[in-house]
């Protein structure tokens, strides 16, 4: 017999408001120091009716990770034989402006994945095959621009797009420490440098603020 459609709707409203909660307290306190205590408390239930929704802690901090993953994916291209190199960089630039509207997702990712290098993590996997894929990915983009004839002389795109990668997450430390700067200005001069001169002017000029107001945020 069929699940009426209300109970389902309101199961999934139910795993939603969970799923919010744990990223606050995942972002706030990491997987270790972060409970189901905290996060039932958090959504006004019990640690069991957490438990029904997600059979275990670790199940709940993935579905999480994925929750963070869909919520950033939204403003970031996937890959297509017509996206172009300015595409790219402008898509990589609107992500960091995205995350930059959104302290809580970039905290969760720094917090998680410096916890996760530990090989018995419940995260490690996840976070091993996200760099491998992110890598892939952003080495594909880089060699749209050499096709392209846009990057300097002497860059090889999966150098490139491993630095990228460690800078937007080295850069992202530093920001939730001291907000105060642009980080969106720093990625922007990573761009600049490795551009052909005659391709620079690709590199946005928006700042987070009126990025934002553009997307409708």
């Amino acid at each position: 017999m069929a699940r009426p459609r209300g109970n389902y709707q309101v199961t999934e409203a139910r795993r939603a408001s969970i799923l919010v909660s744990a990223f606050n307290v995942f972002a706030k306190s990491g997987f270790r120091g972060g409970s189901l205590k905290q996060v039932a408390e958090h959504v006004g239930m019990t640690e069991a009716g957490i438990l029904h929704h997600f059979e275990s802690k670790s199940a709940l901090l993935i579905a999480v990770l994925e929750y963070r993953d869909s919520e950033s994916e939204k403003t970031f291209l996937p890959m297509s034989t017509t996206v172009t190199g300015a595409e790219f960089i402008e898509h990589w630039l609107g992500l960091i402006s995205y995350n930059m509207a959104n302290a809580g997702i970039v905290e969760l990712f720094c917090i998680l994945s410096a916890e996760a290098t530990s090989q018995d993590h419940p995260a490690h996997h996840y976070f091993v095959e996200r760099y491998k894929s992110i890598t892939k990915l952003t080495t594909s983009y880089f060699e749209i621009l050499r096709n392209e004839d846009m990057l300097r002389d002497g860059l090889e795109s999966v150098d490139l797009a491993r630095t990228l990668i460690a800078l937007t997450d080295g850069l992202q430390v530093q920001w939730l420490l001291d907000p105060s700067w642009d980080m969106l200005e720093a990625h922007r001069a990573f761009f600049r440098g490795i551009l052909r001169p005659e391709f620079e002017h690709t590199v946005s000029v928006q700042d987070a603020r009126e990025y934002n107001m553009a997307a409708g945020r």
